[in-house]
């Protein structure tokens, strides 16, 4: 599969979000949770990053001619099957993660943001690499 400019601009702007949360220098919890301002600009970049994500799933899909599916982690299956990533698995907490920030956007849980930020964000850079590797 071609990365189109669109993917790779897409991709590319995942890059710089990463690189934003990595100079925040976010260490310690009980600095993080005491800040509403980084609380809420973790929040939003996260989920700028997963919408990326799912962004790029759907415009893969539609460069296969393949219909979007029913929801998120169904697309996520779908480049799985297709071997563009090696598994939806490791992206559908995110996906999760963020489906409850857009619903349930009252009951963020700051350690949650802080786990994600400090444990889990290399799972958007391996993201950024499978759907590269595939072009």
């Amino acid at each position: 599969m071609q990365i189109n400019g669109i993917i790779e601009k897409k991709l590319r702007l995942l890059e710089q979000k990463l690189i934003e949360i990595h100079d925040w220098k976010i260490d310690s919890y009980a600095e993080f949770k005491n800040s509403s301002l980084k609380i809420n600009a973790v929040e939003r970049a996260l989920t700028v990053c997963v919408e990326i994500m799912i962004d790029v799933s759907e415009r893969i899909l539609a460069i296969k001619k393949i219909p979007p599916k029913n929801s998120s982690i169904e697309n996520f299956r779908e480049l799985e099957r297709l071997n563009i990533i090696q598994s939806f698995e490791k992206y559908a907490d995110m996906i999760r993660f963020r489906n409850f920030v857009v619903h349930r956007y009252e009951n963020i849980d700051p350690q949650i943001l802080f786990t994600i930020i400090t444990k889990r964000l290399d799972a958007f850079s391996a993201f950024i690499d499978e759907v590269r590797k595939t072009s």
